[in-house]
């Protein structure tokens, strides 16, 4: 039987820490093993925080994952790998990045980052314009595919455009 006063500080620690952001189960193992209280506590902590509601994976992958497409406009490939370094089960990482990927269109967020990089790169030669778009939404976690389409799409639109005004 765990220690009241141990488990009720672990309790204590795990809902300060989950009292910014919501976390996943992973995270908040990790910051209790951290703060070294016995696997038993965790255990315990971590079935009372879900019990509660206050944990729930499926939860936080696609809040998450919304909240990174909307404000970082990250690719799947980019979000992928972030929801995967939050020790999240891989058929939770899918569902995740299905609904959001099926409520965002991925290759207009591409375009959108994209636009508003080349709005900082005026002045510069078309193909080290189109090379550091290209690293810029490969880096943003966008496929190669949507990558090249869109820098293409982009480049050629403004070398028009560019040649229209000048």
């Amino acid at each position: 039987m765990p220690e009241p006063e141990e488990l009720k500080r672990a309790k204590a620690a795990a809902l300060r820490y989950l009292s910014y952001r919501d976390r996943s189960e992973f995270e908040v193992r990790d910051r209790l093993k951290k703060k070294e209280f016995a696997g038993s506590i965790i255990q315990d902590t971590v079935e009372w925080l879900t019990g509660l509601g206050y944990l729930n994976d499926e939860r936080f992958a696609l809040a998450w994952s919304r909240s990174r497409v909307s404000t970082k406009k990250f690719g799947e490939y980019r979000l992928r790998r972030e929801l995967s370094a939050k020790g999240l089960a891989k058929e939770i990482i899918e569902q995740a990045l299905k609904t959001v990927y099926s409520e965002t269109d991925e290759s207009d967020l591409a375009q959108a980052c994209a636009q508003k990089k080349l709005s900082h790169l005026k002045g510069i030669d078309s193909k080290s314009k189109s090379r550091r778009l290209a690293q810029f939404l490969q880096r943003k976690g966008f496929s190669s595919s949507t990558v090249y389409k869109t820098v293409e799409k982009l480049i050629s639109n403004n070398t028009d455009h560019e040649l229209s005004t000048g």
